[in-house]
């Protein structure tokens, strides 16, 4: 039985399963989810993920930056109309030295909500806990995940529902591997980045495809950015995110295009460890950054 914890919710791995036209037509909920540490959200309980210790995987390496805490939030728009959609994303670290990471984001009639409990292992992230929940229109009851080390199993529980699944080294959660994206980038030098990532029916590799540099116009200024593209079997939908460079590769843009529409979330305000990011005078640029 899964301990359960205050309910947090999940950027689900909708670029792998199918999206109903209502959610859509509301709020890209597969943009929302890659986005923001795009990782990126509420408040979980750190004594609850402490209850199930991860045990290290394997290939620890040195990390390429350190982790900071932080908080944003994010605006939305379709075909370049705001239209009052809203995301919000922190990274909090715990008195036992774990972290939390947290999303939330909401529009009309709808709203969704993750969280990720986790451990920082050199450059590894080690999965604890992980709950996702959505409510109004395509509300469903929350989902909460154990990951056992010990046992190489991810536990999962939706109301009365229990089922487990096996668990390769180092797999992150839906949530985490965000946050290990904009770890590896510095490092990346313009090869595939790819990460093993369980889901509720599967453990699923999302890769990505490091296309190169850019300068963004934001509500923080002009900022130099490295745009990231999502790589899918099928081209009937492509995302792509920037990350700032001078940020550690912070998440401040996010484009999805499917069946004719565009999707977009953008960065509106933001503080890293404890510090407000400013807006910049800076050359001008381009709002519309080009893309493949």
């Amino acid at each position: 039985m899964i301990k359960q914890v205050q309910p947090f919710f999940h950027l689900h791995k909708t670029s792998m399963k199918s999206v109903t036209a209502t959610r859509l037509g509301l709020f890209n909920t597969c943009a929302l989810s890659a986005v923001l540490a795009v990782s990126s959200l509420s408040v979980g309980q750190a004594d609850a993920a402490a209850t199930n210790p991860a045990q290290k995987p394997a290939s620890v390496k040195a990390p390429a930056f350190r982790l900071k805490p932080y908080s944003a939030s994010y605006k939305a728009s379709i075909k370049g109309v705001p239209f009052g959609g809203s995301g919000e994303r922190s990274l909090t670290r715990n008195t036992d030295g774990t972290w939390t990471l947290e999303f939330s984001a909401n529009a009309a009639f709808f709203g969704m909500k993750e969280t990720s409990h986790f451990a920082s292992e050199g450059a590894q992230l080690v999965s604890n806990q992980y709950v996702q929940q959505r409510t109004g229109l395509g509300k469903k009851p929350t989902e909460y995940a154990t990951f056992d080390w010990a046992s190489n199993k991810v536990n999962w529980q939706q109301s009365d529902r229990q089922w487990s699944m096996d668990l390769k080294p180092e797999t992150l959660d839906n949530l985490s591997y965000q946050l290990k994206l904009r770890m590896d980038l510095a490092a990346a030098h313009g090869q595939q980045l790819s990460y093993d990532v369980a889901d509720d029916d599967e453990v699923y590799q999302r890769k990505f495809i490091i296309e190169g540099e850019e300068t963004l116009k934001t509500d923080l200024g002009n900022l130099k950015t490295v745009r990231v593209k999502i790589q899918r079997k099928s081209n009937n939908r492509a995302t792509w995110i920037w990350f700032a460079k001078d940020y550690d590769y912070f998440l401040v843009k996010l484009l999805q295009e499917e069946k004719g529409t565009a999707y977009t979330i953008e960065i509106k305000e933001a503080s890293i460890d404890g510090k407000p990011l400013k807006k910049k005078q800076t050359k001008k640029v381009s709002e519309r950054p080009k893309h493949p």
